[in-house]
């Protein structure tokens, strides 16, 4: 059977949308991208590659070390999650959601793990100028994020070793044996503690405590952050952030005893 042949470049395409899908191809496909090789590849200013590269880093798609180069971010390579239950998951968090972020001021997140990254299903961000960015589809390392470590805290060591100190051609690099040992040290506390946080950890000014969510069979199938401007964090963090997601984890888990969201392989 022979191959389709290529589509030519339609006439209604959206020259934005085409010249960011460019730029995705590029960092797939040679590793890095400065602003000035952005600009030349697409013949377009400096300026206006570097509003594309900001946005695509925005979504998680890029990200940017402290030379100003642009790397590919995890959302680029992230598989489909194929999760069909996390619209009914989403769908009832919502309201928890909003409700928290009101009563804290802050901008509130659901997310799921998906191997070892975390997807956030949604946002609703805080109605202030303190409010944290829209992370609604954003994919994120588990090991970082907040509601990523508290989930990866319920997983037995065995498990987490399956995710982390694997290796191979196209697969996670994974992390040396010291480098594992500290993170499962550091989700045991989690563990302990009942919460996570990720202080600047995964953007720059930003800090955020999460909690896993259960479903009535007693599995972890998601996590609920609050995040806050890191000057702001601390503070706030022990005698609001925390009973608050207590407490809406209490609820969320209540409405859950009488949904069966059928989460099988929701961890593979």
């Amino acid at each position: 059977m022979r191959n389709p042949p290529l589509p030519e470049r339609p006439s209604s395409a959206v020259g934005s949308l085409d010249r960011g899908l460019r730029l995705l191809q590029l960092l797939r496909d040679y590793g890095s991208l400065r602003v000035m090789d952005a600009a030349a590849d697409l013949e377009i200013s400096r300026s206006s590659a570097h509003r594309l590269l900001q946005t695509l880093a925005y979504r998680g798609f890029a990200v940017q070390d402290e030379s100003h180069v642009y790397f590919p971010g995890p959302s680029l390579d992230a598989a489909p999650a194929r999760l069909a239950w996390t619209k009914t998951f989403r769908a009832l968090c919502q309201p928890h959601l909003e409700v928290l972020s009101r009563r804290s001021g802050e901008s509130a997140n659901l997310m799921v793990r998906v191997r070892d990254t975390v997807r956030f299903l949604g946002t609703v961000r805080a109605q202030s100028v303190y409010a944290t960015n829209d992370r609604d589809g954003v994919v994120m390392p588990a090991h970082r994020a907040s509601g990523g470590k508290a989930l990866l805290a319920t997983l037995p060591e065995e498990e987490l070793r399956q995710l982390y100190r694997r290796s191979g051609p196209g697969g996670n690099p994974g992390l040396d044996e010291d480098e594992f040992r500290s993170l499962t040290t550091s989700l045991a506390q989690v563990s302990a503690r009942g919460f996570a946080v990720n202080f600047e950890e995964t953007e720059r000014g930003v800090a955020a405590v999460g909690v896993a969510i259960n479903d009535r069979a007693g599995h972890a199938v998601g996590a609920v952050s609050l995040s806050s401007h890191a000057a702001r964090f601390t503070g706030l963090v022990d005698r609001t952030f925390i009973p608050l997601l207590l407490d809406t984890r209490a609820q969320i888990e209540k409405d859950l005893m009488i949904i069966d969201l059928d989460v099988r392989d929701h961890s593979k």
